[in-house]
């Protein structure tokens, strides 16, 4: 996706060095980075014009869902899905040259790297972020830790690389969604994708009668997961992704969901990553 001309400051979660970060100036290589603690700060500053677009983490190919921005995009009015970025993750395991006997990461990272750290008997800890993870460890706050981050951040942080591309499976990408403000388009030239979640009527085939919507079109959906609805125990909400192929067929597949779901949210139409 070219960059908006509009686009000077870019947000995303984590500290700088992150995966993130270099996910954002793939596609964005002009922008200003700003680095935020959480998913729920980036989102703050996306809505009160700190920042004109988010690159944030929707999925991995090995750790799978990133479910909180994927909740957020429900929860939050006037954010919409405008791109996409499918960024490839090495990961790293960084040092100051002692011996390792635990690694400090993000969740996902520990999680993409785990048949790495249980051969060795590294004991895995949680951290915020991989980046700040790094930092971390070049501050010596914990001793005998590494950290499982990228090579930018080894070079901005000064730790050595003491093993390279750790992770469990050399195809490890993740995919980012570019979130800006505005309302979400609805599927038309140029737009190959898009993303929406959906809450079914509670009875049964709900959900059968809402997939076809989009199988009665030959529409291809390329993502299907479910998140039970706060105080609503035992009732879910859906977060499909398609793809647009013709779009007269997917206006007329979200028309159709419109009247099967008891709620429906489209977050955008977009250019698909190549």
């Amino acid at each position: 996706m070219d960059p908006h001309p509009g686009w000077a400051r870019v947000g995303y979660q984590g500290e700088p060095g992150a995966y993130s970060e270099e996910a954002a100036l793939a596609v964005l290589p002009n922008a200003t980075t700003v680095g935020f603690p959480t998913f729920t700060r980036a989102f703050d500053a996306l809505e009160s014009r700190e920042v004109d677009a988010a690159v944030l983490p929707v999925e991995n190919s090995l750790g799978g869902i990133v479910q909180e921005v994927n909740d957020l995009m429900w929860e939050r009015s006037g954010v919409r899905i405008s791109g996409e970025v499918v960024h490839p993750v090495r990961h790293c395991l960084l040092g100051r040259g002692e011996p390792v006997v635990r690694a400090l990461s993000h969740p996902q990272a520990l999680l993409q790297c785990r048949r790495f750290l249980e051969a060795r008997n590294i004991q895995a800890v949680t951290f915020h972020d991989t980046a700040g993870a790094a930092r971390a460890v070049a501050e010596g706050m914990v001793m005998g830790s590494a950290a499982i981050a990228s090579s930018a951040a080894a070079r901005r942080y000064g730790l050595k690389i003491l093993a390279e591309g750790i992770q469990d499976d050399d195809s490890n990408q993740t995919r980012f969604v570019i979130v800006d403000r505005g309302a979400a388009a609805a599927p038309g030239a140029g737009l190959t994708k898009a993303s929406l979640a959906f809450i079914g009527a509670h009875k049964p085939g709900s959900l059968v009668s809402a997939l076809q919507c989009f199988s009665a079109r030959s529409i291809n959906l390329t993502r299907l997961d479910s998140r039970p609805v706060p105080s609503r125990p035992w009732q879910y909400r859906f977060y499909v992704d398609f793809e647009i192929v013709d779009a007269a067929a997917a206006v007329e597949a979200l028309q159709a969901l419109a009247v099967e779901a008891t709620e429906v949210k489209l977050f955008g139409s977009y250019p698909a990553a190549e």
